[in-house]
C-alpha cells in the first residue's frame, strides 16, 4: 500500500503541475480573457472557501473509510478533466473544471491523513512519503515544457490537456488498490472550535497574515506562464522554471527539521515573506529567461512558509483542536486568500499592458503580511518573557 500512496502523491501532483504551469497560457492562446482564466482556475480556491474540504473530511470520518473517499476523489479529478479535450467554450470548461476542482481540493488533505496514520502505525517517515508530491510536480512541468518545445508545438497544443488527463487516469486506476487500514477517528472541526480560535488576538493575526500572504502569491500560480509567453519565450522556460522551483522545495522538505532547529518557526515565516517580496520584484523587472529560471531557486519559500505555519499550529493550540486549527488555516489561506487573489489578478491581467505588473502588485501586497509577521513575532516574544518571569 505504501507504493500506492507514493504513486497517488506523484501522479496527482504531476497533473496539477501541468495545470498550474500550462493551462492558463493554453486558455489565453485559445482566446480566453484574464477574467475568464481567473474564474476557471480559482474554482479550487472557491470550493475551499465554501468548505468543500471539510465535507470530504467529514464523509471520510462518517464512513470510517478515507481510502474509499480517495477513490471517489481520484475519479472526480479524472472525470472533470476529460471534457477539456473536447470543449473550447467557456461555460463547458467552467462546468467541467468545477467537477475537477470540487474533487481535487479534498484529495491532498485526506491523502495526508491516510499517509500520516500509516506512517505512525508502521514507523515510516511521513515526510519522505510526501516527497513524491513535489517530485511529481517537478517531472510533469519540466517534461511537458520540453515536449511541447522540442516537438514544435504551440502554447495551445492539446498535449497540455492530455498530460494531466492521462496522469489523473492512471492515478484513479492505481487508487483502486487502496485498502482500508482501520478506522480514522481523528476529530473534525466544529463551528464552536473555529470561533474560539478567532477570539485569540495572536491567532487572529496569524491567520490574517497567512491569508494575505497566499493572496499575494497568486500571480505566480496562475499568470507565470502568460508572463513567459508575453516575453516571447518557449514553454520549456516555464517547465524549467517550475522544475527548478520544485526541486528546491524537495530539498527543503528533506532538511526542514534542521532549518527549524537553527532558525525557529517564527523567524522562518518572517524570512519566507521577505524572500517572496524579493522574488516578485526580480520577476517583475527582468526580461532575461536565465534570471526568470534562476530566481526560482527561491521558490521553496512558499513551502517553507506553509510548513512552518502548520508546525507552529501544533505548538499553539491544544491537541483536541489541532485538526480544527490546521483545517481552518487551509480554508483561510488556500481557500479565501487564493480565491480573492486569483480573481483580483485576473481583472488586473486584463487592465495592465504587461503581466509583469502583477508581480509588482503582489510584492506590495506581501508587505502587509510582513508587517503582521513582525507584530506576531513581537507578541510571541513578549508572551515568552511574561511566562519566564
Amino acid at each position: 500500500m505504501n507504493q500506492i500512496i507514493r504513486a497517488y502523491y506523484f501522479l496527482f501532483s504531476l497533473g496539477v503541475g501541468c495545470i498550474c504551469g500550462f493551462l492558463p497560457a493554453y486558455l489565453q492562446t485559445i482566446g480566453f480573457s484574464g477574467k475568464e482564466i481567473a474564474t476557471i482556475t480559482s474554482l479550487g480556491a472557491l470550493f475551499g472557501v465554501l468548505g468543500v474540504p471539510l465535507f470530504w473530511g467529514w464523509l471520510a470520518d462518517r464512513w470510517q473509510n478515507p481510502q474509499l473517499v480517495l477513490k471517489i476523489l481520484a475519479f472526480g479529478t479524472f472525470a472533470g478533466s476529460v471534457p477539456l479535450l473536447f470543449f473550447h467554450d467557456f461555460w463547458w470548461i467552467l462546468a467541467s473544471f468545477s467537477i475537477y476542482a470540487a474533487s481535487s481540493i479534498g484529495a491532498m488533505s485526506i491523502l495526508d491523513s491516510v499517509a500520516s496514520l500509516r506512517a505512525k502505525e508502521r514507523g515510516l517517515d511521513f515526510g519522505k512519503l510526501r516527497l513524491f508530491a513535489p517530485s511529481g510536480w517537478f517531472i510533469g512541468s519540466v517534461c511537458l515544457g520540453f515536449f511541447i518545445d522540442f516537438t514544435g508545438r504551440g502554447w495551445d497544443d492539446i498535449a497540455v490537456i492530455w498530460a494531466f488527463v492521462l496522469s489523473f487516469a492512471v492515478m484513479f486506476l492505481i487508487s483502486l488498490g487502496l485498502k482500508t487500514n482501520g478506522a480514522n477517528t481523528q476529530e473534525r472541526p466544529k463551528i464552536a472550535d473555529v470561533i474560539q480560535l478567532f477570539k485569540d488576538r495572536k491567532m487572529l493575526i496569524f491567520y490574517l497574515m497567512g491569508m494575505i500572504y497566499l493572496f499575494g502569491i497568486t500571480p505566480y500560480l496562475i499568470f507565470y506562464g502568460p508572463l513567459v509567453k508575453s516575453l516571447g519565450y518557449s514553454t520549456s522556460v516555464v517547465g524549467i522554471s517550475l522544475g527548478v522551483g520544485t526541486l528546491s522545495e524537495v530539498i527543503l522538505i528533506f532538511f526542514f527539521d534542521k532549518f527549524k532547529k537553527w532558525l525557529g518557526l517564527d523567524l522562518i515565516i518572517l524570512i519566507s515573506i521577505v524572500v517572496t517580496i524579493v522574488r516578485w520584484i526580480v520577476i517583475a523587472n527582468t526580461t532575461s529567461q536565465y534570471v526568470l529560471i534562476g530566481i526560482q531557486v527561491l521558490h521553496s519559500e512558499i513551502g517553507l512558509f506553509t510548513m512552518a505555519c502548520i508546525s507552529l499550529l501544533t505548538q499553539l493550540v491544544p491537541k483536541k483542536m489541532l485538526t480544527t486549527a490546521q483545517t481552518t488555516f487551509y480554508v483561510v489561506t488556500y481557500g479565501i486568500g487564493q480565491y480573492f487573489g486569483i480573481m483580483l489578478m485576473g481583472y488586473l491581467f486584463d487592465y495592465f499592458d504587461k503581466p509583469s505588473n502583477l508581480f509588482l502588485v503582489a510584492a506590495a501586497i506581501n508587505t502587509i503580511p510582513l508587517g503582521l509577521a513582525i507584530i506576531y513575532l513581537k507578541l510571541s516574544r513578549k508572551e515568552k518573557q511574561l511566562l519566564a518571569t
